[in-house]
């Protein structure tokens, strides 16, 4: 008989299907801009690269390691070398603390994908849950639940899809929440946590003051935790849509006790060097709680299991001491992505393509609605179904993007794109879009059927093309047609494994 897994490795193996494949395939055959090779212009995932090749001037030059480096350093948390350019960073005016933040307050790790998968296991149990404004990061679902089990409760707005003005702005920002906790204890469901992402991945806009002041309002009423990602928040731009956008407002600056009547023991803030200083690659995270011990212990038992390597603790340590560097880094970034989302408004209004503005991170997104699909090989699609065999067209014309539903976003045919990349790949990227949209409306189909389909329920209805599908999209990305076990095992999966396991799912970011 040969070894078997444990039940949960098992679980964890069974997540692994073949769109883990395709995600490789995006990774390992990126569009390059000067040789103008590579099979995908990757518009899904928030990578920044308009920084790049400034930031890879600056590690080149600044890598300087010391003896210490090649131990197990000064600290199974965290540097006291970083732990000092974490505090400086924290405490300038690009975040205005309300008490200063030291390094006792302060856990790092791998990313802030590694920290919420430590918070799960810390916050809540097993089948828990936490609560997060729909539309939100799709990684929030695999961060939480892949370990500690811990679900993710998207909460929808009553005054729309949840990326109007009044779900970021004082109490209205709350829509939903409570309606959403109450039908968690109906449902025998614990809730533990509110996460906010403060700027909003899809959405791209801040929270004010007042509204985090709401979120902590709630959290203190029903006993819960309030998480702030906050790993957007030096990437907030002016644009031709808002030329004075929302700032951002960091939870650290805001006085919890008493401006809110919150006990500041509830507030746990992550962020980390990937999006702001866009190093997606350097992985390193980090977590602060100023006024809950019992937590930073917590956190210490699992932290020495994910630990920051020395090299990349030295690179960001030196980017954050640097006085001159880092001022200018911020500000010619913030500009980038600015003068990239008026290139990707420019294409959208010149293909009469309806978006959401957005003026934080590196994405917007778009209403692609008039271009599903309804049918796939004779089969009637329903709403998830749409939207990836529109997905699976993008990757067939080389262009990734990532459709709505992952985000639980509650409007069909929604898609984010990226828009952070070099101005040739995101012109290469912005043309393939085009002619995969030119080929899908040359094919036909009834887009007003579909969007009327999805409005009387079509979500629910049985998933009879998902295996034509699946295997169609591994089509797309192998260049093989998936052997009949595939078949049958990407219909019993279903699109629900996309949430998980395909390339725009919690691979993205």
């Amino acid at each position: 008989m040969p070894p078997t897994l444990s039940t949960r490795g098992a679980v964890h193996a069974a997540t692994v299907t073949p769109f883990w494949s395709i995600f490789e395939d995006l990774l390992q055959n990126p569009y390059n801009p000067v040789t103008r090779k590579g099979r995908f212009v990757n518009m899904g995932i928030a990578n920044n690269s308009l920084m790049s090749d400034d930031l890879l001037r600056y590690f080149n030059s600044h890598l300087q390691l010391v003896p210490e480096d090649l131990t197990y350093g000064s600290s199974l948390f965290g540097s006291t070398r970083l732990f000092a350019a974490i505090c400086k960073l924290y405490n300038s005016d690009y975040w205005s603390p309300h008490e200063p933040v030291r390094p006792e307050h302060i856990i790092t790790a791998p990313g802030c994908g590694s920290l919420l998968d430590q918070l799960a296991e810390h916050l809540a149990d097993a089948g828990d849950a936490f609560l997060a404004a729909a539309p939100y990061y799709n990684g929030f679902d695999a961060d939480l639940a892949t370990r500690a089990n811990v679900r993710c409760l998207p909460v929808y707005s009553d005054m729309g899809d949840g990326a109007e003005r009044g779900s970021f702005e004082g109490p209205t920002a709350l829509r939903g929440f409570q309606s959403a906790l109450d039908a968690a204890a109906r449902n025998g469901t614990r809730v533990r946590a509110v996460l906010l992402n403060q700027p909003c991945n899809p959405v791209g806009r801040c929270y004010d003051r007042e509204a985090m002041l709401e979120y902590g309002r709630f959290c203190e009423k029903n006993n819960l935790f309030l998480v702030v990602d906050e790993i957007y928040a030096l990437s907030v731009f002016p644009t031709s849509d808002n030329s004075a956008p929302a700032p951002f407002i960091s939870a650290l600056s805001i006085d919890w006790k008493n401006d809110a009547g919150v006990d500041p023991a509830r507030i746990v803030i992550v962020s980390s060097a990937s999006k702001d200083f866009t190093s997606n690659g350097l992985r390193v995270g980090t977590l602060v709680c100023q006024h809950n011990d019992s937590l930073i212990r917590a956190m210490k038992a699992t932290a020495k299991l994910a630990m920051v390597s020395s090299a990349a603790d030295a690179l960001w340590s030196a980017l954050l001491h640097d006085d001159a560097f880092l001022p200018w880094f911020i500000e010619t970034n913030r500009q980038r992505l600015s003068d990239a989302y008026e290139t990707c408004k420019a294409w959208c209004m010149r293909m009469g393509i309806a978006y959401t503005p957005s003026n934080a991170g590196h994405f917007m997104l778009v209403d692609l609605a008039p271009f599903l699909p309804t049918t796939l090989d004779g089969t009637k699609l329903n709403c998830e179904e749409s939207e990836t065999a529109l997905w699976a067209k993008f990757l067939d014309h080389g262009v990734a993007l990532t459709p709505g539903f992952n985000y639980h976003h509650p409007k069909t045919g929604t898609f984010r794109i990226t828009f952070s990349l070099e101005r040739p790949a995101l012109e290469e990227g912005l043309a393939r879009l085009e002619r995969a949209l030119r080929a899908v409306g040359e094919a036909g189909g009834d887009a007003a059927a579909a969007t009327s389909a999805c409005a009387e329920g079509a979500h629910s209805g049985a998933r009879l093309g998902t295996g034509a599908i699946l295997c169609g999209i591994i089509s797309a990305c192998t260049g093989s047609r998936a052997p009949a076990a595939d078949h049958d095992s990407a219909i019993h999966e279903g699109l629900a494994r996309l949430q998980i396991a395909a390339a725009c799912s919690a691979c993205c970011c």
